[in-house]
């Protein structure tokens, strides 16, 4: 017995990439590079606090560089905090993080605190960038829709067909048939151009422009 196909789910396969603000990315390279440097400064200070142990005094001279070394591990870990904050979209709580280890950053370590100010100078722009994305109109996909055709009355069935039919694609009736002379009631005849009534004295119809035949 066959199988029946059955679609994949949604999410299914490959997604498509999602282009990241210009914004979004300077930030992380910028929590990048501080985060880094931050972590060199913590490794390099704990190992000097475990050398030192083995020196007079160690045990007292230890305790300063081993807090320094995982205070700067902390700073490190929570740039990467910022940068997935970032990749989430969370760009309010990632200003707000960033602004408080900026300005740890400054007081321990002027060089980081300036690179992480660099950072939090260009969240502005990001999230006026997206709130605009977000309210903006929706894009229109597809052809744009071809303007409605002109329409007429067919003299036969009555149904409305397109101006340029010559005959009338539900009945087969010629669309468009002169008038005699003597069914011009009123002093008005039909155009044979647009079907509109107009006055038999004129010679060219005010509404398609076509020129009356006697």
């Amino acid at each position: 017995m066959g199988q029946y196909y059955q679609p994949p789910p949604p999410g299914y396969g490959p997604q498509p990439h999602q282009m990241v603000p210009p914004e979004a990315q300077s930030i992380k390279s910028m929590c990048n590079i501080a985060g880094i440097l931050a972590l060199i400064a913590g490794i390099l200070l704990v190992v000097v606090g475990i050398i030192l142990i083995f020196t007079p005094f160690g045990w007292i001279l230890t305790i300063f560089p081993v807090i320094a070394g995982v205070f700067w591990i902390l700073f490190y870990m929570a740039c990467k905090g910022i940068i997935q904050m970032v990749d989430a979209r969370q760009y309010e709580q990632a200003k707000s993080k960033t602004m408080l280890w900026m300005i740890i950053g400054f007081i321990f370590g002027f060089w980081l605190g300036l690179i992480l100010l660099i950072a939090y100078m260009k969240f502005d722009s990001l999230i006026n960038a997206t709130r605009a994305q977000a309210y903006a109109p929706p894009p229109q996909h597809g052809a744009p829709q071809p303007a409605p055709q002109q329409q007429r009355l067919c003299l036969g069935c009555g149904q409305q067909i397109p101006l340029n039919f010559n005959n009338c694609p539900h009945c087969g009736k010629q669309a468009v048939q002169p008038q005699p002379a003597h069914a011009q009631h009123g002093g008005m005849r039909m155009c044979l151009g647009c079907g509109q009534q107009i006055q038999s004295s004129y010679a060219v119809c005010p509404h398609c422009g076509k020129h009356m035949g006697q």
